[in-house]
């Protein structure tokens, strides 16, 4: 799966639109953002367009396969919006890498019917802060 993902981001990656969902799931219906546009939102733009290609398209006919709330793709937008482009990709990778370590599963909630592991980006760029 870690493979489509990657090959889905290179063959996305051409198209450029600005982002628009920051904590999408399947099941929500999205309003258009009204934010602007930070320092990062040309490098991201081509990057967050591919994660909202992947939710619109490919997500709903993949089926669920993050076990983790936010789900994997909202997680990398909110990585792309408050990173930028390096830190966001190296923190989806992460994520990516690591949502089936058991470790990780260690805080159960039930989202839309299903079992979920609570895993906000807030949790995991700790080592960002400079205190």
């Amino acid at each position: 799966m870690k493979r489509v993902y990657g090959i889905l981001i290179l063959l996305l990656s051409l198209h450029a639109a600005p982002a628009r969902a920051d904590n999408w799931d399947p099941w929500q219906v999205n309003e258009p953002a009204t934010e602007k546009h930070s320092a990062h939102s040309t490098d991201n733009s081509i990057l967050q367009t591919t994660v909202q290609l992947f939710q619109k398209y490919i997500s709903p006919v993949d089926g669920q396969r993050c076990a983790m709330y936010p789900t994997c793709s909202a997680y990398a937008l909110q990585a792309l919006r408050k990173h930028g482009p390096l830190i966001g990709v190296f923190m989806t990778v992460d994520r990516l890498y690591h949502e089936g370590d058991p470790i990780e599963q260690l805080h159960p909630i039930n989202k839309w019917g299903y079992i979920r592991f609570y895993d906000p980006l807030e949790n995991n760029d700790f080592w960002l802060k400079t205190d």
